[in-house]
């Protein structure tokens, strides 16, 4: 009797454990080419929406703006903004987007609390005409909602979709499988899971070269091993919106053999920044970016790809390349300007002006072109190039002139003369908030954004619109950074310092 007691105990103990339902990150496919993890917790908080400093005007606005959209559900909508899990979802908790191998599939995970709940929220939608309604089949419940399954079990909810417009009723059987996913079956199980895990932002984000479609993985490989395995290429990204400013550190997470080969040799061509540029250039430098390079080293390293070694070998200008990139040294730098942001000048550390000669090689050439490409001395270690059409010489088309020359020890090229000789009067790159933050590093690039205001036009929009390229308008610039060569700090600067950019992105008046 006591025996039987206790298999009741054990059975009734099993069956509440079975009713919770299994952990919904579960559903995560194992085949994912990217997962995403977004704390919406964190993340209303800093938009105002919740927290000890809810925005009460701000709430209401969205409140009303809901309510509209869905008539006659105003008493579920008031109960879902005062109590989040009136939805019969996890929202405190992380949700979860994932996409397949070049991104044929995408699709959204959340934690389901209430089935009962989540199903009353369905039928209003259902009453919208937002989605059919709501059927069962091969273990799950599902409905259909625009090109998106949606489908949902006792613990997770699953949106899906394909990027080939298919029957969102054909993905039903694979959805029911991932709602199916024990622990140990589904990408939560693996390492790369638990590292998305290990990170605090408000948005994780774990990539693979598997993501992207074949036409842009082959530009990026070009020439490499056919030994490249895409899904051990691997980024780790971090992203956290902060007071002025939104931050992104990429972690690089390399297991596959030939890019690891790679990426230690690119190691021994660059060398830390020294920073001398700086000073060269003014503080209003829309867009600057600099490096430092062992030459030949770099050269050879390029070459390794036969891509690359086909371009060098095969220019349509002659040059000795290999004699420039021998003669290079240090830092290079390059910079953008002009009301267009075609006005461009790049220099380089050179030990050596004698590469200068493969140039005046160059003239008979240019002879020949019956005043189509010119090229003439200028000053007295340079030329001025000028063609009516750049692709003649295997570059843009269209009118083309560029400045060549060596000139105190740097090697510049630009394609407009003034910039040569352009001295700073007034305050220089140096001089930046971030200006202390370049020597030292592997690579750093800065690219102002306030120019986005005038694109969008901002002053002319309303509403919704309006209130979402807010976030764009208020943008001041964006810097990129490299310590090591292999991981990224990335920081996207606001006007307003005082301000999260994500209570900008709703909270445009």
């Amino acid at each position: 009797m006591k025996l039987r007691f206790i298999y009741i105990l054990v059975l009734a103990f099993i069956m509440s454990a079975c009713d919770k339902g299994s952990d919904y990150r579960n559903a995560i496919p194992s085949k994912s080419a990217a997962v995403v993890a977004v704390d919406l917790n964190s993340m209303s908080e800093k938009m105002g929406l919740s927290g000890e400093k809810v925005d009460k005007p701000l709430l209401d606005k969205l409140e009303n703006m809901v309510k509209s959209g869905l008539t006659g559900s105003d008493a579920l909508i008031e109960k879902i903004f005062d109590d989040g899990t009136e939805s019969g979802l996890g929202l405190k908790d992380k949700i979860y987007l994932f996409a397949g191998e070049q991104a044929k599939m995408g699709g959204l995970l959340v934690k389901v609390t209430d089935r009962d709940k989540l199903e009353k929220l369905l039928d209003v939608l259902k009453k919208q005409q937002l989605c059919l309604s709501v059927k069962e089949a091969d273990g799950c419940r599902w409905t259909i909602v625009g090109d998106w399954l949606l489908a949902y079990s006792k613990s997770a909810f699953i949106l899906v979709a394909d990027n080939k417009g298919s029957d969102p009723e054909s993905l039903v059987r694979q959805a029911s499988m991932w709602l199916r996913q024990k622990d140990g079956e589904g990408f939560s199980a693996s390492e790369d899971f638990t590292s998305i895990e290990s990170k605090n932002g408000d948005i994780v984000m774990w990539t693979s070269l598997e993501l992207l479609p074949q036409e842009a993985v082959y530009p990026l490989t070009m020439g490499v091993s056919a030994e490249l395995k895409l899904k051990d290429v691997k980024a780790l990204s971090v992203v956290d919106f902060q007071q002025g400013k939104t931050v992104v550190d990429i972690e690089t997470m390399i297991d596959d053999k030939v890019m690891k080969n790679i990426l230690e040799k690119k190691q021994q061509v660059t060398s830390s920044i020294k920073g001398n540029y700086l000073d060269m250039f003014p503080s209003s430098t829309p867009f600057w970016a600099t490096a430092n390079i062992k030459g030949g080293e770099f050269y050879d390293f390029l070459c390794e790809n036969p891509a690359m070694r086909r371009y060098f070998d095969n220019s349509m200008i002659p040059l000795d390349f290999r004699s420039i990139f021998n003669a290079i040294s240090g830092d290079v730098a390059l910079a953008m300007s002009g009301t267009d942001g075609r006005e461009f000048i790049a220099y380089a550390d050179v030990n050596s002006d004698s590469f200068m000669e493969s140039f005046e090689r160059l003239k008979a050439m240019a002879l020949l072109s019956g005043g189509q490409v010119v090229l003439k001395n200028y000053g007295d270690k340079g030329y001025e190039f000028k063609t009516v059409d750049g692709s003649l010489v295997g570059l843009s088309s269209g009118p083309l002139s560029l400045w060549i020359g060596v000139k105190d020890g740097k090697l510049y090229v630009t394609n407009k003369e003034s910039l040569i000789d352009r001295r700073v009067l007034g305050l220089s790159l140096r001089n930046r908030k971030w200006g202390d933050r370049v020597a030292g590093q592997k690579f750093f690039m800065v690219s102002d954004l306030t120019s986005l205001n005038r694109i969008f036009d901002l002053k002319h929009l309303k509403g919704t619109m309006a209130s979402a390229l807010a976030f764009f308008g208020g943008l001041d610039c964006l810097t990129v950074e490299s310590a090591d060569g292999e991981n990224v700090h990335i920081e996207i600067l606001m006007k307003d310092n005082n301000k999260n950019p994500l209570a900008t992105l709703l909270n445009y008046r």
